[in-house]
This record gives structure tokens, sequence and C-alpha cells, in this order.
């Protein structure tokens, strides 16, 4: 079993947190004792003097994780923007090699640990280091999250074929979001030609869940809807030589 999945999306915004929610949630629900991360999120809120950081919230709120903020998010930054940027604003160095020590921390205390990217795969943290450095220097091998509509095939054998290139193992691809947009053709049919041209597992597709509150921290049906339509064991495989 790995120890650990990084989750990237094809682009901020396509719902890696809600996939990462469900993921723990699905994961704890067999039994396993997990862990999660975001390494590096921008955008954070101060409330009450405090840098908050949003996707981490939900997920401990939700799943019930509650090790050390430090551990699961290293690095919190106010500013909506890319983190080279969002760091260089609030003079700080995001080190990769600190969150490496930061993941490990967290390995030794679970039997997987859940690790969401910020953005996607080529998003720069400092001024030398992308999103695909700190994946290859954790050793984790990869999710990706795509958007249900037009566009995604593209953005999504972006992702993937970038993976591949850069020698990350990737478990597959999970479409999320689907059905809160009127459903036509693309949606219909984007699964298989993402199958087809980018040679990778989809995983399933997370639908669009009316009684799920991001704000609220309340989950709603997503441990059902995760249960019933993903396949979460290609991400539970040491190797994934395949693909």
């Amino acid at each position: 079993m790995r120890t650990g999945i990084f989750i990237t999306g094809t682009d901020t915004g396509v719902g890696k947190t809600i996939v990462a929610a469900g993921l723990v949630l699905a994961l704890k629900q067999r039994g396993l004792n997990v862990g999660y991360m975001k390494p590096v999120e921008s955008g954070c809120p101060v409330l009450d003097g405090e840098v908050v950081p949003q996707d981490v919230r939900f997920i401990r709120e939700c799943t019930g994780i509650k090790d050390d903020i430090d551990l699961m998010c290293p690095y919190r930054l106010k500013a909506a923007a890319a983190p080279s940027i969002a760091s260089r604003l609030e003079d700080v160095h995001i080190d990769i090699g600190y969150i490496v020590d930061q993941y490990f921390q967290l390995s030794l205390m679970h039997e997987i640990v859940v690790v969401e990217g910020v953005g996607g795969l080529m998003v720069p943290l400092n001024n030398s280091d992308l999103v695909t450095d700190l994946v290859l220097q954790l050793g984790l091998g990869m999710l990706c999250v795509s958007r249900p509509g037009l566009g995604t095939i593209n953005h999504t054998l972006l992702t993937t074929h970038m993976a591949k290139m850069m020698g990350i193992p990737l478990s597959g691809v999970i479409i999320n979001g689907f059905g809160r947009e009127a459903i036509g053709l693309p949606e219909r049919t984007n699964p298989d030609e993402i199958e087809h041209f980018g040679n990778v597992p989809v995983l399933g597709i997370v639908p669009w869940m009316k009684d799920l509150d991001f704000n609220a921290c309340k989950p709603g049906s997503l441990l059902s809807e995760f249960n019933e339509r993903i396949n979460i064991d290609p991400m539970l495989e040491a190797d994934n030589d395949e693909f």
C-alpha cells in the first residue's frame, strides 16, 4: 500500500478539497488511520488575528482529523495568488525540504496520508520549484481531479501527460461536480475520451451535491456518493507502472 497519495487538479477550483475529503472518509471507513496535508494554501482569511486555511478547516471538520495545523498546512498565505507570489508579498520562503519533513512526521502518525496540492501541477511554489518538484520530492503517486464540462479533455490530458513525462505514478482521474451545470454531449462523452487518449483510468465521477456546504463544513452525502461512484483501490496500490 502507498503511504500517501497526492491530489492535483487541472486548475484551481475544480474540487480537489471535496475529492480529498471523500477519499479520507472512504479510507477511514475501511478502518485505515488516515492523515491529510495541504502543504501550501493561499487566499486564507484572517480570523481573530489568525490566518485560517479554509480547505484544511473543511477537512478537519468533516473528517475529524485533528493533527497539528503546522503539520497539516505548513504554509498559510493571505493573498489569493500563486504561492510564489503570495509568499513573496509576505516575505516567506516556501521550502520544499521543510514540507517533506512535515509530511514525514505525518506519515509516522498515519497509515496513509492524503496530500492535496495547490492549483495544478505547474503552479510555482517559489522562485525555482513547481508543484511537480514537490510531488517528486515526496515520492508519491498522483490522482488528477478534473471538471466535467467542455474543455476538460485538453486540461486533463495536459496534466496527465506532464505527470508521465516527469515520472510521477498516476492512479487515475476523478471528475468532480457532474450535474452542477446542464449535462450535455461533452459531459456524457468526456470520460471515455480521457481514458482513450490519455491511457489513464477514470476512477469515477463525483456528482454535484446540494447538501454539501463547504462554508459550513458539512459534507452531506459525500461519503455515500464516493463509496457508490469512486474506485479507490488503484490509489492504494504500491506501484502503478501500467500508466
